[in-house]
């Protein structure tokens, strides 16, 4: 009986993965597509790129502020509605022939996905066992990895012959078995004590947080600002066809997900701090090189890889290390983070937006790099005021 316990909870966090998966193919699927989405609804490419922006801004609002609101309701009720929102939101996109009702599927979808994200990896840390929490953690996110190396790209692709509104149908459909599965197999778990936003505040008031969290938001500015445009980038610089584009974002995302699966087995070798660092030098590197590689398809798809895994070997780590700073709430730390980098998202899509705009296109990658270097300021910083407060500790002792 323990046995079959333990398959059907491996089995839903598993699903609890698609779920991540779904969510990140909806959120990432618009840079694959942007040109298409601009042509047919006749704006811009930076208007079009708002999609992602607004996107950002929402997942961000879900996955705090209704994190917040739903916390002392039962938890399989708050993942269940989340995904039937999420599931309208796409319907929604799919009958979208003007940009505004777009935009407000978005917002749907964003919501409801960050709401999700949150609960569903915190989910997971509760069915598994206590040797197996962080692994089931690392599964869901793995999942919203994975949408880079499968969803976008297939995405991408199928707009090539189909109309790009059917892939958020499809997404509909597909998350709609993925909730029949859920409802049936999910356990229940009662909701917790909501923590006042006041006592939230206190927690990321230790400089170690909040300035590690600054880091994460320009980690994922610099990618962004690139990764929102690297279909018209792509396009432009390496005129590569929207084929061709597809099969970058594919290798752009499988260096992902092994950057993803890497940073874990870093961390347990080497440590948070040495992980974070090397693969945020290598980050900000790729960027730089990038505004030499683009006039080269050879160029563009080996430095697409690089940056690819350096970017999400951080994800892992950084995650790891901020628990590691507060880890009796690292439920509110994982929330922060998570909206946190959508605000960085947001940012990055709006700045990226405002570059083509007024600029070229051509130095996204370069201004990107700068970005993470920021990063790479503010976690050294974290780390240094982190080993001082742990040598603190060690006197006191």
């Amino acid at each position: 009986m323990y046995n079959l316990a333990k398959k059907i909870n491996q089995v839903i966090v598993i699903l609890l993965s698609l779920g991540a998966f779904v969510t990140g193919t909806a959120e990432f699927v618009v840079s694959g597509i942007l040109e298409i989405i601009s042509f047919d609804l006749d704006v811009s490419i930076s208007t079009a790129g708002q999609l992602i922006t607004v996107y950002s801004l929402s997942y961000a609002i879900g996955a705090l502020v209704l994190v917040l609101l739903t916390a002392k309701f039962e938890r399989k009720k708050v993942l269940l509605y989340s995904i039937i929102t999420f599931i309208i939101g796409n319907v929604v996109a799919f009958f979208s022939y003007d940009y505004f009702l777009l935009i407000l599927s978005r917002l749907v979808m964003a919501m409801s996905g960050g709401l999700y994200i949150v609960v569903a990896t915190n989910y997971a840390a509760q069915i598994a066992t206590a040797e197996k929490r962080g692994s089931a953690m690392a599964t869901v996110i793995t999942g919203f990895t994975v949408s880079l190396v499968l969803g976008v790209p297939i995405g991408t692709f199928l707009a090539a012959y189909l109309n790009w509104r059917y892939i958020f149908l499809i997404i509909a459909v597909a998350t709609s078995l993925l909730l029949f599965l859920l409802y049936k197999l999910l356990p229940s778990i009662k909701g917790n004590k909501s923590v006042p936003f006041k006592q939230q505040i206190q927690i990321i008031k230790d400089r170690r947080v909040i300035t590690g969290l600054t880091a994460t938001i320009f980690w994922i500015l610099g990618y962004t600002l690139v990764f929102a445009y690297i279909s018209p980038l792509l396009s432009n610089s390496t005129n590569l066809s929207i084929e061709m584009t597809s099969i970058a974002l594919f290798v752009l995302g499988t260096f992902a997900f092994i950057g993803s699966r890497f940073g874990g087995y870093a961390v347990d070798k080497w440590g948070p701090n040495r992980t974070i660092s090397i693969s945020l030098f290598i980050h900000a590197t790729s960027l730089f090189v990038l505004t030499v590689t683009q006039h080269s398809t050879i160029g563009v798809f080996i430095t697409l890889a690089v940056w690819g895994a350096a970017t999400w070997t951080t994800t892992p780590a950084k995650q790891f290390y901020l628990i590691s700073i507060k880890p009796q709430s690292s439920e509110t730390i994982l929330s922060f983070n998570t909206a946190l980098m959508n605000i960085g998202m947001m940012l990055g899509s709006a700045l990226g937006g405002i570059l083509i705009k007024y600029t070229n296109i051509v130095n996204l990658s370069w201004v990107g790099g700068l970005f993470v270097i920021l990063a790479i300021i503010f976690i050294n910083y974290s780390f240094n005021l982190n080993k001082a407060n742990s040598r603190n500790i060690k006197v006191r002792i």
